[in-house]
């Protein structure tokens, strides 16, 4: 795939923007080329803000002979259905984490991906960023010495989620740990391997009692190591996105971990002596690397992190996760 890569948008919400218009433009060999919304005008009136030429509804874009790459990202339970008709008619998809709403679901997206011979990918864009690529490195290089406890805090500040948000309802994959909850799982998995959930509870809403406004996850590492995670969307007023871990030699804390360019921190002590002080590269930008690592694994053919056949995985925990706190699964 030497040529221009074409890609195209389901969905006009703002995330699109964020993710990959803006990115496209200091891309070369990128250009988004149609947005699709269930509003066609919606649609138009999106495409025509941000400078993108073609617009019409989802159909449309999947048809668009210049797309190549789709990127879904649609609330999580209509993501499955979208995915597998782009990938059937012969394009790539990237679909927003979580993936899609269950293991199920994911799984599909996977197989349809394998059948067709087109890429799927997830976007949990934080893993292509500088910050998190040399935080994983730190996790599997021994300097912490025996883990012997993990734990993450990604606690979205209370007064951000408000009543009427997608994240609010069940029907279209909201809850806690299927928004933030998720990052913990996909960072464990690449440092450490698959977990087991023990145990959940979890604080339900009182306007959708199938939707947590905070998990909170006991769940085992290989080797029985304890990792609690906790999700939620009723933190402080400063809110977390931050993960500690204690070792036998040394301890980790690394913060802004979901979005490492909001001033990401990496900080490894032993006792009173710091051992190592890093911080996100300022600039950089998670969204960016993600479509530059995208588009080059479309030209070059190479495996991703972000391959659907490997977030799956992630959604079998997430999956879990509900289960043991009393929930359904999405």
């Amino acid at each position: 795939m030497a040529h221009e890569i074409g890609v195209g948008v389901l969905g006009a919400a703002n995330i699109a923007e964020r993710a990959i218009v803006e990115p496209a433009r200091a891309l070369h060999g990128v250009r988004v080329v149609a947005i699709g919304a269930r509003d066609p005008e919606r649609a138009r009136e999106a495409a025509d803000r941000l400078g993108v030429p073609d617009a019409g509804d989802y159909a449309a874009v999947i048809a668009n002979p210049d797309v190549d790459l789709v990127y879904i990202p649609l609330p999580s339970t209509l993501q499955a259905e979208w995915a597998v008709k782009t990938l059937q008619a012969g394009k790539h998809v990237l679909c927003e984490k979580p993936l899609t709403a269950n293991a199920i679901t994911a799984a599909l997206v996977a197989e349809t991906s394998e059948a067709t011979g087109k890429r799927a990918f997830v976007g949990f864009h934080y893993r292509l960023h500088g910050f998190t690529r040399r935080l994983v490195e730190v996790l599997r290089s021994g300097m912490l010495g025996e883990v012997r406890r993990v734990e993450f805090d990604y606690s979205i500040p209370h007064f951000v989620v408000k009543p009427g948000n997608i994240r609010l309802d069940a029907d279209l994959g909201g809850g806690s740990f299927m928004d933030v909850g998720c990052y913990a799982v996909d960072l464990v998995r690449a440092a450490w391997g698959e977990p087991v959930v023990r145990s959940a509870e979890a604080i339900l809403s009182e306007d959708d009692p199938r939707v947590d406004l905070q998990t909170d996850a006991a769940l085992e590492l290989p080797g029985g190591i304890p990792l609690g995670i906790r999700s939620s969307f009723v933190g402080d007023d400063r809110g977390s996105m931050s993960l500690r871990v204690e070792g036998s030699a040394a301890s980790l804390v690394a913060t802004s971990v979901i979005v490492p360019q909001w001033g990401a921190a990496l900080t490894v002590t032993a006792g009173d002596e710091v051992l190592l002080e890093e911080t996100a590269i300022e600039g950089e930008n998670s969204y960016a690397r993600q479509l530059e690592h995208v588009t080059a694994a479309l030209r070059d053919g190479t495996p991703s992190e972000l391959d659907a056949a490997l977030g799956v995985g992630t959604m079998r925990v997430i999956d879990d996760v509900y289960r043991a706190a009393g929930l359904q699964p999405r």
